[in-house]
């Protein structure tokens, strides 16, 4: 498997956006920052990686139920929500977070399929078959 970029994450946003800006080299990478409700909640860290049929998005998202959770494609882009209510010593919060990513042209959109078990939420894509590799035989 070959990691496409791995992205951490990080409480101080501003440090890690600027970092992200400057270091981004991945073209299907975009992220969302997350939309906060609570001081208690932090982007979920992401991974992208593919193998030779299959594109795979990671995301650590540890406390969600499977139902607090939503995976949406629009267009070309993966979009990952999450939003769940607690109650802290009397206090009600509402805990949420959004990442996207971009994703390559050639997928195979329809079977899409996404995984939540122990925390970890993974999405996998699969490759068009213009986006496979092959071998072309050389004629003389």
């Amino acid at each position: 498997m070959k990691y496409l970029t791995r992205r951490y994450s990080n409480y101080n946003r501003d440090l890690w956006r600027d970092f992200e800006n400057f270091f981004n080299t991945s073209p299907f990478y975009n992220s969302s920052y997350p939309q906060h409700t609570s001081d208690s909640t932090y982007p979920p860290a992401v991974d992208l990686f593919e193998d030779e049929s299959n594109y795979f998005v990671r995301a650590e998202i540890p406390g969600f139920k499977k139902k607090e959770l939503e995976v949406n494609l629009e267009r070309d882009r993966l979009m990952l929500k999450g939003e769940r209510k607690e109650k802290r010593e009397g206090e009600k919060s509402t805990l949420s977070f959004h990442r996207s990513v971009n994703l390559p042209s050639t997928i195979e959109s329809k079977k899409i399929e996404a995984n939540y078990e122990n925390g970890m939420l993974t999405v996998t894509i699969p490759k068009a078959e213009t986006a496979k590799s092959r071998k072309i035989e050389i004629n003389s």
